[in-house]
């Protein structure tokens, strides 16, 4: 039998990659007398494709010391890797992100953004900003997407002033023109910190319309605040460019049960049904041993549902015992038939 050159030898990588035997390709890959660039790539896709980004990005690392240069091929499967740092933050696992991150031989601006934005998502307002001035510091210039993340982690983290800040210097020292996302997270800060009226004026400054996302964003804050008055001024303005939106109506909905004006929140209810507007109720995933389940608020569609409603009134009934309470207002609100 022939001996096996670098295209057998990178073929039988691939293969292994194929079915998932990601050891069984490394061991082939170590076993290489000689590797090129075709090599190197199959065993980083392999990696990428069986979700070990950090060792994908080990490989890469690995692969600039030993001086082989990367082709379009190997940036794209580093690039699916990047694209994880945003996946492991939105399912919750920031150190997760963070390694993958900080592993990067070589991180752009879009890792850089993509590690800010998991920061804001998690609330970590102060280590976002240490990222935005150490990615300046290794020569990286920001966009309005590393503005947009920097802003809703200042908005997460209650750092008014420091969210003033960064929205100023945006135009006046990088020349970003703000845009609608910019102000959404601005109004949202104002909003959060109980500076409704600074946040009405910055709306009115706007030199474009405010969409529903503004807003909202406004609405919710005079939720968490009680401003009864505001909210029903921005109902008005609402229902005048999204008058079939059925978020606007639970806003307002949840801001009046806030406040216990029961009546008020009635009367919103019947409004969406006079209107015919429905609520979509959202739906949750969750993997148990390699089956996806779906369910949603009261869902009884499960073979499973009976007991689940058993367990949840056993907690119900342990959480009484220990004399637990929360607030039932929005519950009420969340919860009432559409």
């Amino acid at each position: 039998m022939p001996d096996k050159n670098v295209v057998s030898w990178t073929s039988m990588v691939s293969a292994y990659a194929k079915h998932g035997l990601v050891e069984l390709a490394r061991q082939n890959f170590d076993q290489m007398p000689v590797k090129n660039v075709i090599s190197w790539n199959a065993m980083i896709s392999c990696y990428v494709q069986g979700g070990q980004c950090r060792e994908a990005l080990d490989l890469f690392h690995e692969m600039n010391n030993l001086r082989v240069k990367p082709d379009e091929a190997t940036l794209l499967s580093i690039l699916s890797a990047c694209s994880q740092i945003d996946m492991f933050a939105k399912c919750g696992t920031l150190k997760f992100a963070l390694d993958v991150f900080n592993k990067m031989p070589n991180k752009n601006l879009v890792s850089w953004n993509a590690i800010i934005g998991a920061l804001a998502l998690h609330g970590c307002g102060p280590e976002a900003i240490k990222h935005f001035e150490k990615m300046q510091a290794e020569g990286i210039w920001p966009d309005e997407i590393t503005f947009t993340g920097l802003l809703s982690a200042c908005s997460h983290s209650g750092l008014v002033d420091t969210g003033r800040h960064y929205f100023d210097k945006m135009s006046s020292v990088y020349g970003i023109v703000h845009e609608i996302e910019h102000y959404a997270c601005m109004v949202d800060l104002l909003g959060r910190g109980g500076l409704l009226d600074e946040a009405i004026s910055l709306i009115r400054g706007m030199p474009m319309k405010p969409d529903i996302v503004i807003w909202g964003a406004l609405l919710g804050a005079c939720r968490i605040h009680g401003n009864v008055e505001m909210g029903k001024q921005i109902l008005k303005q609402l229902l005048e460019s999204e008058p079939y939106s059925s978020g606007v109506y639970v806003l307002v909905s949840n801001l009046y049960s806030e406040v216990g004006r029961w009546q008020d929140m009635k009367n919103i209810r019947k409004l969406m049904n006079y209107h015919e507007i429905i609520k979509c109720r959202a739906i949750s995933s969750v993997e148990v041993e390699g089956y996806v389940y779906e369910f949603m608020v009261d869902d009884k569609r499960l073979e499973v549902s009976s007991n689940v409603f058993s367990i949840l009134d056993q907690l119900t009934d342990h959480m009484k015992s220990i004399a637990y309470f929360c607030n039932i207002s929005s519950l009420c609100s969340e919860t009432s038939e559409v």
